[in-house]
């Protein structure tokens, strides 16, 4: 941090969705503590995405723009992302229909049959489906080491869950952007709570996304909030404009 100052670069920010570092720091910064604080996985609610095994795909990017990487190790953690990808990829399009030979197959690997169209990505996510199974329907992944096999596997299992938690970052890195103007009025917000408001003031978060992880702010007050300081911009060009 203090050689990035030296340099007169932008801070290291790691958000809650990249690392349990950036979970604690956002918490203590935002929400605060009376006690001392632990950091539990349940305090992460992107904790899928913060799997031991997936820390060099998230964070050796930063590691090698920093200089803490050589190029080698770098594009060698490039290339097993591309190839979990793809595997993951080929999970979710590859496609199979309950006709008899495959069926078959199935009860050959004491699976149950599937009875309508199924991806590969639907039947690894059972939970009986281990990398040798998941082999036999798509023997194009045996190019793969165990390693690899068995990180595909778990992104096929947890997909459906992945998805969902970066649908929910692309929502919070929008608001990460909005930037809540300083001394800003939170009493004038019609519709804010007495309690919602006295903790914005306590607190005066710097943006949107950081008023959403304060505790006790639900995501109805961040509407309101967001939809006021909208129509301000709105009033504020409309007045310029005049001038």
């Amino acid at each position: 941090m203090h050689l990035l100052s030296i340099a007169q670069k932008e801070p290291l920010i790691l958000r809650r969705d990249e690392a349990y570092i950036g979970v604690l720091i956002d918490d203590l910064v935002t929400k605060g503590t009376k006690e001392p604080y632990r950091m539990f996985t349940s305090r992460a609610e992107y904790r899928l995405l913060l799997r031991e095994e997936s820390a060099d795909t998230r964070l050796s990017g930063y590691g090698h723009e920093l200089g803490l990487i050589s190029d080698e190790l770098y594009e060698a953690v490039k290339l097993k992302d591309t190839q979990i990808k793809y595997g993951a990829q080929l999970l979710e399009d590859m496609k199979f229909t309950p006709n008899k030979e495959f069926v078959s197959k199935l009860q050959a690997m004491d699976e149950l049959p599937i009875k309508d169209i199924s991806t590969a990505q639907q039947l690894v996510a059972r939970k009986t489906f281990d990398v040798s199974k998941m082999l036999k329907i798509v023997p194009e992944l045996e190019q793969y080491n165990d390693y690899i096999c068995e990180e595909i596997l778990v992104e096929g299992k947890y997909a459906r869950y992945i998805d969902k938690q970066s649908e929910e970052i692309k929502r919070m890195k929008k608001y990460l952007k909005i930037a809540i103007p300083e001394n800003f009025d939170f009493r004038g917000v019609s519709g804010l709570s007495k309690e919602v408001v006295e903790k914005l003031e306590d607190f005066n978060p710097p943006t949107l996304q950081a008023a959403m992880q304060i505790s006790g702010i639900t995501p109805a007050a961040i509407e309101i909030l967001h939809i006021y300081m909208r129509m301000a911009k709105k009033k504020e060009r409309k007045s310029e404009a005049k001038t």
